[in-house]
Formats: C-alpha cells, sequence, structure tokens
C-alpha cells in the first residue's frame, strides 16, 4: 500500500462514515451498527497511518484524532441516545411530545412563562447526572488514545509527542501562549460592554434582570422577538440562493434540509460528505430572524467545501483545521447583519428604526458570543492541559462564566452544550474565525466596494481564497488582528 491508496480508501470510509451519520443528525433512520462498524475501519485504516507514514503531518494528526473519535463512537452514540431519552422533562411538551434536549431551544424560544423555562432548566441540570458518566469516560478514553498513538513510529521522538492538546494547537497553526493570550484579550474587552447592556437589554425584551437561566441560546431567539414578523416574509433559502447565484456558486452541490423533526439535532449543521460535490445542510426553525442567520451560516460552510478543488491532495481537502472552516461560515452569515444586505430585503430605509435596531441587537449578541465562547474555550483548554475531572471542570466552567458574562450559571450547564461533551477541544475555533471573517469582510470590501456580494468577480476571488482547503494563504486577508472585530461589537449599543 502507498500514499494514494491509503488515502482512497481512507475518503471511501470517510464518504460513508458522514452519510449514514448525517441520517442520523436528521432524525431520519439509520444503522448504529453500520457507524459502529464503519468506526472500526476507520480505527485501522488510521492504525496505517500511524505505523507505516510519518507524512503528511496533517494526516498523522487527523489520524490520531480519527482512532480517538473511532475507538469511542459506542460510547458518541450511546451520549446521543440518552440525551435524548434521559434529559427529557417530566411535566412539559413541546409539539405533542416531552421537552427533550433536541427540543430544549425550540421549547424556549416559544415559551412566554419564564418560570416554566427555570423549572425545565434546573431539571435539566439535575438530569446531567445521566449523561455525565459517559462523557467522562470517554474523554478518559481519548486522552489515552493520545497517550498510546500521540507519537509516529516512523519518527518516534519524544520531542514529537502529541496530546489532545498540542495536537489541537498545531492543526489550528498557533502556540498556546498565544491562543490564551488571544481569548483572554477578546474575553476581557467584551466584557465590560456585555455587562452593561445586558441588564438593560434584558429589561427590555424579557421584562426583567438576566438569570442564570437565560442563557446564550436562549437570548439569540428572543431578542429579535420585537422585530421577528419583518422576516416573515424573507425565505432564508431563496435569500441565500439568489446571493449565491449572483456571485455565480455552483449550487447543484448543495443539499438543504429544513424538515422539523423532533430527533433532528438541535443546532444547525453542515455535513460534508464527499468535498467538494455532496454537502448537506441541516437545520429547524426556531424563529424568523435566528433561522435565516443560521441558514446564511451554514450556507457559508457549503460555499467553502463545494469550492475546495477537487485535485488537492486529499489531506487539503478534508483535514482543515476548524478555525479555517468557522471563517467562510460566519463570513456568509455577516450578510444578516448588514444593513446594506438587509434594508432591500425588508423594503427598508437607510435609518429605519427596525435595521437600528437589528444592528444594536447583533452587536450585544456578538459581546455574548465572545464572552461565552472565552470561557467555553478556557474550560475546555484547561481540561486537558490540568487533566481535570468532570467535577473540577463543572467548578472551573461556573467560576469562568461568572467572570466573563457576569451569570452565576451552574457549572453543569456545559454538560448540555451541543460542542463542549462532545468534540475534543474545538470551541476556540469560534473566535480564530470570528476574527478572520472580520478581516475578510474587510479585505472584499476594499477590492469590491461595501456591496462586494452583487459582484461576479468577488466571487471568482473567494473562490480562489478558498480552493487550496487547508493549504489555504491565510495571510491573502488575514493578520488574526482582533481589533477590527472587536471595535464593531464594542462600539455603543
Amino acid at each position: 500500500m502507498n500514499l494514494q491508496q491509503w488515502c482512497e480508501l481512507d475518503e471511501l470510509i470517510y464518504v460513508s462514515q458522514a452519510d449514514e451519520e448525517y441520517k442520523q443528525y436528521a432524525g431520519l433512520d439509520f444503522k448504529k451498527e453500520i457507524i459502529e462498524q464503519l468506526a472500526e475501519i476507520k480505527l485501522n485504516n488510521s492504525k496505517i497511518m500511524i505505523d507505516f507514514f510519518s507524512n503528511p503531518r496533517l494526516l498523522l494528526l487527523g489520524a490520531i484524532e480519527d482512532i480517538a473519535y473511532s475507538k469511542n463512537k459506542r460510547l458518541e452514540l450511546e451520549l446521543h441516545n440518552t440525551r435524548n431519552e434521559k434529559v427529557s422533562s417530566s411535566k412539559y411538551k413541546f409539539e405533542g411530545s416531552a421537552v427533550n434536549w433536541s427540543t430544549w431551544r425550540q421549547f424556549n424560544s416559544h415559551e412566554k412563562d419564564h418560570t416554566k423555562r427555570k423549572e425545565l432548566f434546573d431539571e435539566f441540570i439535575l438530569k446531567t447526572r445521566y449523561i455525565t458518566p459517559i462523557i467522562e469516560k470517554r474523554f478518559l478514553s481519548i486522552k489515552q488514545v493520545y497517550e498510546e498513538y500521540g507519537y509516529s513510529k516512523v519518527e518516534p521522538k519524544e520531542e514529537n509527542k502529541l496530546d489532545t492538546l498540542s495536537a489541537y494547537l498545531e492543526h489550528e497553526n498557533i502556540s498556546y501562549d498565544k491562543l490564551i493570550e488571544f481569548i483572554k484579550s477578546m474575553g476581557e474587552r467584551a466584557k465590560k460592554p456585555f455587562e452593561e447592556s445586558s441588564m438593560d437589554i434584558s429589561r427590555k425584551i424579557l421584562g426583567k434582570e438576566p438569570e442564570y437561566y437565560d442563557d446564550f441560546y436562549f437570548f439569540r431567539n428572543k431578542i429579535y422577538s420585537d422585530i421577528d414578523s419583518n422576516f416573515l416574509a424573507v425565505d432564508p433559502l431563496i435569500s441565500v440562493k439568489k446571493t449565491l447565484r449572483a456571485m455565480e456558486f455552483d449550487l447543484s452541490r448543495i443539499h438543504f434540509d429544513t424538515e422539523n423533526r423532533r430527533n433532528k439535532y438541535p443546532s444547525p449543521i453542515c455535513f460534508f460528505v464527499r468535498i467538494p460535490r455532496d454537502i448537506r445542510i441541516l437545520y429547524k426553525r426556531e424563529s424568523p430572524y435566528f433561522d435565516f442567520q443560521a441558514c446564511f451560516h451554514e450556507t457559508g460552510h457549503a460555499m467553502h467545501a463545494s469550492s475546495i478543488d477537487e485535485n488537492n491532495e486529499y489531506w487539503n481537502k478534508y483535514r482543515i483545521p476548524m478555525g479555517i472552516a468557522e471563517v467562510f461560515s460566519t463570513f456568509l452569515e455577516g450578510l444578516t447583519k448588514n444593513s446594506s444586505y438587509v434594508n432591500p430585503l425588508l423594503g427598508l430605509n437607510k435609518d429605519d428604526k427596525v435595521m437600528n435596531k437589528l444592528i444594536s441587537r447583533n452587536r450585544f449578541m456578538e459581546l455574548f458570543f465572545v464572552t461565552f465562547y472565552a470561557a467555553n474555550s478556557l474550560m475546555k483548554i484547561e481540561y486537558w492541559k490540568r487533566n481535570l475531572s468532570i467535577d473540577q471542570a463543572c467548578k472551573l466552567y461556573s467560576r469562568l462564566i461568572k467572570e466573563y458574562t457576569g451569570l452565576e450559571i451552574p457549572g453543569e450547564y456545559w454538560l448540555l452544550h451541543h460542542i463542549l461533551p462532545e468534540s475534543i477541544i474545538y470551541v476556540p475555533s469560534y473566535l480564530l474565525a470570528a476574527v478572520r471573517a472580520a478581516e475578510l469582510n474587510t479585505y472584499m470590501k476594499n477590492r469590491f466596494g461595501d456591496k462586494w456580494w452583487t459582484e461576479k468577480e468577488s466571487g471568482k476571488n473567494l473562490r480562489e481564497i478558498m480552493k487550496s482547503g487547508a493549504s489555504i494563504d491565510l495571510s491573502t486577508f488575514s493578520n488574526l488582528d482582533s481589533s477590527i472585530f472587536v471595535k464593531e461589537i464594542t462600539e455603543q449599543i
């Protein structure tokens, strides 16, 4: 077997896994046994990479991560199943069925009684006891995988040995010190304006001060409730497709699933089933404006994946760091916050009160995002660096959330998050991508004007940037300068 043959086999396994897992996340019929057996095949193929190859480095990093996830696929499936069955309300229903983890955000979006939301939040916090042992066992096993396989047998040097954190840092091409400084700097600059505005916005929107059960995902829907009616007539899919067609993107490669199913994944998600020809988007409706944002965000992922050169090396197609993968989704989502884009859709004037209100609310949510994800990121990094137990991580999380958002949230809340208890690290990549997306927007405006999305050449330029996949030249538009993004969101709300 040579490297090309290994890559061809690995891609076939990946495509088969992605197809079956897509069905699982979509709430469709899927075969748990197929997912488990494919994970076994993936695990063995990844071992071949480690045992007989050492380069490209991206494949080695990916192979260790694949072993970690594949070896624990049954625990991942158990977590998904237990979360939906056990983290379920004994009292409240949504669309005729008991509210469970997958429908919790939809319930919160529609429920007007704060007491009911509080009761449900408290109940779900208590029910984290059902998923805690699974999460702890899975993360302990992932750690053991890195201890066993975190070096190349071809070049077994101790200084090259990887652990969960060092592998993430290498993949994202950033040092520990620089990442920590980056996260803390953003969090520190955002937390004061966030705390100052959260009280005022909460009183306006909720008629009360913010409390621990008023989380980021609740605000993400509720904060737009008094302007949501303006977006009822806007079809997100029609809008985003029209925009991409204007820039001459090939939409035949992208499939959209917007059906509402009970066990469909609660967060919008995009599956790169076969890059660049089979990209699938899932989301279910929560509220008009959030749906608008979510559709653009996930289509940004699809725009990126479908633009990657089919002739790229396997590793440059499929081993894209999350700090890059999230750039183009965040960038396209930015159109939903851009008055020059939104005003014509809604038939508003430049200084319309609705648009001014939308800008203000979006800035608040960006501040909430930075403070929330600063806490999320620091907890997850320290979880691996200090070998914390789940109980210790919960205590740390409660302290960090209080430090950055000012809210007294139970530490167990992170166990109910859709990413923190599943991915090895991931969450700091959102902050890296947010900064790069702001830089990319500045780059596009400088080259093609304030309405860059109306220019065919802008699409050509974006495709040129994105086609390299993992080998993208970020220096084309980014210096990882957070001042552009932070300045935008800390202007007066």
